[in-house]
């Protein structure tokens, strides 16, 4: 094991009912806060990350706790709640949180959540030039829960004056994998077109690119057809009535982290980024605009 383990602190829960304009503080039995982090146990690498995360806060004098969750929308909850004080949430997960809530703050982002964007990629063989092509033609989504394979681009594409009333629409909503995973992520939705299921579906930026570099006999049978304009991806999500301070504390021991550094390199590996940066709700306007207008989704039979 790579890391010694910090022993478990005792936390004190505030007495009381728990209500989302009350939240409960947790604090050790010296005094000092217990700053509860929650997230979506996404696969083995959740444990190891927050593992890692805690004992590297510890280290820094931030005693931590943390809750990993089954799915989002108990995320959301349980940070509305005050179960959690910071949630490592998906995009659409902030988003819901920042309407339900009516406000949040983003403390920390991933160097590769800022201005992420996604690429519409149409099989070579489709005839599809422009977005105007689409029309008669199978486009695949995501799972609607999904900001960067279905709410965004629907948002987006509609702005661009596509008619999905024209096209015919995949949609993966109520699809699971082999083990049992939601389809709602960009391998699923690849899968899908490389499949022959749909001639057009959306990816990230960084899939398309790295699909280019590493599996050109992959790539060279679709082409971008249009991209995304920038927005932002997974945040650390805090309430509004998070201590300002300890958001600033927490956010400067995040950004700290160094890649030359062996106590923070593997989670910086695991999380995929080289390095963290300080949150900004700049990027997540289009998506709080989206969910407050409800808008419909094409092909989605929410069951």
């Amino acid at each position: 094991m790579r890391f010694i383990l910090a022993s478990t602190a005792f936390v004190f829960f505030v007495a009381g009912a728990v209500r989302a304009d009350e939240p409960v503080k947790a604090v050790s039995q010296d005094g000092a806060p217990v700053l509860r982090l929650g997230a979506v146990c996404g696969g083995p690498t959740a444990v190891t990350i927050f593992r890692e995360l805690r004992y590297y806060l510890s280290q820094h004098g931030l005693k931590s706790e943390y809750t990993l969750y089954s799915n989002y929308d108990s995320l959301v909850q349980a940070l509305y709640d005050g179960q959690v004080d910071i949630a490592w949430n998906a995009p659409i997960a902030h988003g819901k949180f920042h309407v339900l809530a009516g406000d949040s703050q983003a403390l920390v982002m991933r160097d590769v959540d800022v201005n992420y964007q996604v690429k519409l990629i149409a099989r070579a063989d489709a005839k599809i030039n422009s977005l105007s092509d689409l029309a008669g033609k199978t486009m695949i989504f995501g799972s609607c829960d999904s900001a960067d394979t279905t709410v965004l681009p629907v948002y987006f594409l509609r702005k661009e004056g596509v008619n999905f009333d024209k096209l015919k629409i995949l949609s993966l909503h109520n699809e699971v994998d082999a083990k049992g995973v939601p389809c709602h992520s960009q391998q699923h939705v690849w899968k899908a077109l490389v499949d022959g299921r749909g001639q057009a579906a959306v990816v990230s930026r960084e899939r398309w690119a790295s699909l280019q570099k590493n599996s050109p006999e992959e790539a060279k049978g679709f082409k971008e057809i249009w991209s995304s304009p920038p927005f932002g991806h997974c945040v650390w999500t805090a309430r509004k009535d998070f201590d300002k301070a300890l958001g600033a504390r927490f956010t400067n021991l995040m950004t700290a982290m160094d890649m030359r550094d062996p106590l923070t390199c593997d989670i910086l590996q695991l999380e995929h980024c080289q390095r963290w940066v300080p949150g900004s709700q700049e990027g997540f306007g289009v998506l709080f605009d989206a969910l407050r207008q409800k808008q419909a989704l094409p092909g989605v039979d929410r069951k």
